[in-house]
């Protein structure tokens, strides 16, 4: 795989504006090898193959043009690559600041601080408990 191929179509899907970094920014071509490796059916590969060779030489609107015919013509294959682009792209640390900022969302894991929850209502389980068990003891 032409990793210079990958960032340049990265770079299309996820270009960057404002305070967001490009997919070239965060090196989302590298954090996508790792994903792509583990991909035996090569969706990725797919999409690669069938660029046209001026692909990387064109301009912004001629690359969006191409990307949607590619989506049209190889529709699985897209779709699997803009889903390992935007996971990849979205829990980048740098990203993750942007949508902090952006949105007061914290940049953080949800645990151990977690979320206020109400308490829970036991009787919920009430139903459950009246039933016999439907497993048998070993």
């Amino acid at each position: 795989m032409t990793q210079d191929l990958l960032t340049i179509v990265l770079d299309t899907l996820l270009p960057g504006d404002g305070p967001w970094p490009s997919a070239r920014d965060v090196d989302l071509a590298q954090a996508l090898r790792a994903d792509v490796a583990g991909d035996p059916e090569r969706q990725i590969e797919i999409v690669l193959a069938a660029l046209p060779v001026s692909f990387a030489a064109a301009n912004a609107d001629v690359r969006e043009a191409t990307l949607l015919a590619i989506e049209m013509s190889h529709g699985a294959a897209f779709e699997r690559l803009v889903t390992l682009a935007y996971t990849a792209y979205y829990i980048e640390p740098r990203v993750r600041a942007v949508i902090e900022r952006e949105t007061g969302y914290e940049n953080r894991p949800p645990q151990p601080l977690g979320y206020k929850l109400e308490p829970f209502d036991e009787r919920l389980l009430d139903k459950q408990r009246q039933r016999a068990p439907f497993w048998r003891k070993v």
